[in-house]
């Protein structure tokens, strides 16, 4: 049976291409729109089960690529998209890439084989050009949280170095002077973006700090609780521990509690993302407040008015954070404290 490769390798384009035509998207060149169709009626392809959307021209389903959807950041963020989603008549098609920035190119085809609408990507950041070149051929895309480099690709995002400040301000405004910071996964932009605010913050404000201050590895609790270990052993004297996100912080508190020290009287720690299990956490942890689903919604709005005025300049969002102060950093907040105090 006649694919959708056959199609592309016929006419020397790819198969993003091949798709565009198929829809009557816009920006495909005449050249190129040729050459598909030309395929298409020497192949006698025929999309199976797509007749209709060809002819309506929109599938009414939007794609979604989550680096992990088990994890609670992109879970959120989708349940934010569905929501949206589900008011304007759309279905959301998720493309799960299991941890595996490879799979990223893969499951980017396949979503544009499925002729979805449009395109939200909370992925590693591994394709960019991949995405920019569905972006320019007409299939709006829209980035959630790691800020691409291109500024031709439209995003919503918060502010990483705003936010490692606030934290980093209220720690110091405690009386803290020694910090360590327990960050993610080094090939994340994020982490670069944090890790960058971290070290900018301590040389600005004179305070001690070295790139051995800094600790990468997976956004988990495991490589919290181990980093925490690590860091005691080897670089002790802090007074204070940031993390890259609240699973880093679970298992910090966790690791830094074996050692048979008390938080926050020994050592004060901090999150980022506000996770649901931060408010019953012992103690209670002091992040920043992320708002994955108000994300989520913003990026599918992004793909509506997108889709309706193809031309614009690509929309680029930052929302606002806030930071949650809890016991884990101040020991005179209760031990469970801002119980329901997180908006989505």
């Amino acid at each position: 049976m006649t694919t959708i490769h056959d199609v592309a390798k016929q006419a020397g384009v790819s198969i993003a291409t091949v798709s565009y035509v198929l829809n009557d998207k816009r920006r495909v060149s005449s050249v190129a729109t040729r050459r598909v169709k030309l395929a298409v009626k020497e192949l006698n392809y025929t999309p199976n089960g797509t007749a209709r959307k060809l002819k309506k021209g929109r599938t009414s389903i939007i794609g979604f690529v989550a680096d992990n959807i088990s994890n609670r950041f992109p879970a959120r963020v989708v349940h934010g998209v569905a929501g949206a989603a589900a008011q304007h008549g759309y279905n959301v098609l998720i493309s799960d890439l299991h941890d595996e920035p490879s799979n990223e190119k893969t499951a980017l085809e396949l979503l544009v084989r499925e002729q979805v609408d449009g395109l939200i990507y909370c992925g590693f950041g591994a394709t960019e050009s991949q995405l920019l070149r569905i972006h320019q051929s007409g299939m709006p895309v829209v980035v959630v949280d790691k800020p691409p480099r291109s500024k031709r690709l439209p995003a919503v995002l918060v502010d990483n170095k705003k936010s490692i400040e606030a934290l980093l301000e209220h720690l110091k405004a405690l009386g803290h002077r020694t910090f360590r910071f327990i960050s993610g996964d080094a090939n994340n932009r994020n982490t670069a973006l944090r890790n960058a605010a971290f070290l900018s913050f301590m040389k600005n404000h004179r305070l001690p700090s070295s790139a051995s201050d800094i600790v990468t590895g997976a956004y988990s609790i495991e490589h919290g609780y181990a980093s925490a270990l690590k860091l005691h052993q080897e670089r002790p004297g802090f007074s204070a521990v940031v993390c890259g996100d609240d699973m880093i912080a679970f298992g910090a508190m966790a690791g830094l509690k074996s050692c048979g020290l008390r938080i926050p009287e020994d050592v004060a720690v901090a999150g980022f993302m506000d996770d649901p299990l931060a408010v019953v956490a012992d103690p209670g942890l002091t992040t920043i407040h992320h708002p994955m689903v108000h994300m989520g919604r913003r990026a599918f709005e992004f793909f509506l008015s997108l889709l309706n005025e193809p031309q614009q300049t690509a929309p680029r969002e930052i929302l606002n954070t806030q930071l949650i102060i809890r016991r884990s950093t101040d020991v005179t907040r209760p031990i469970y404290t801002n119980v329901g105090s997180f908006a989505p």
